[in-house]
């Protein structure tokens, strides 16, 4: 599953829309996150590792490492 489809999954089952996400962001970094910008980075699968991170730890998730 790409990144994209994760992060959408993720979101809906939260029931948290990028206009939300995108206010949660602005409220941690104190900077303007657009929510256009931001779906435009989630749909190109263009995010940053730091900012997959973040985003997880907004909406309570955490990115495990497991050994096959």
């Amino acid at each position: 599953m790409t990144i994209k489809r994760r992060l959408k999954s993720l979101l809906a089952n939260e029931e948290i829309k990028i206009k939300d996400l995108a206010k949660m962001l602005e409220a941690k970094r104190n900077a303007k996150v657009l929510p256009n910008g931001l779906s435009q980075k989630i749909n190109r699968s263009s995010l940053k590792f730091d900012e997959v991170e973040e985003i997880l730890d907004i909406i309570g998730y955490d990115i495990v490492f497991q050994k096959r």
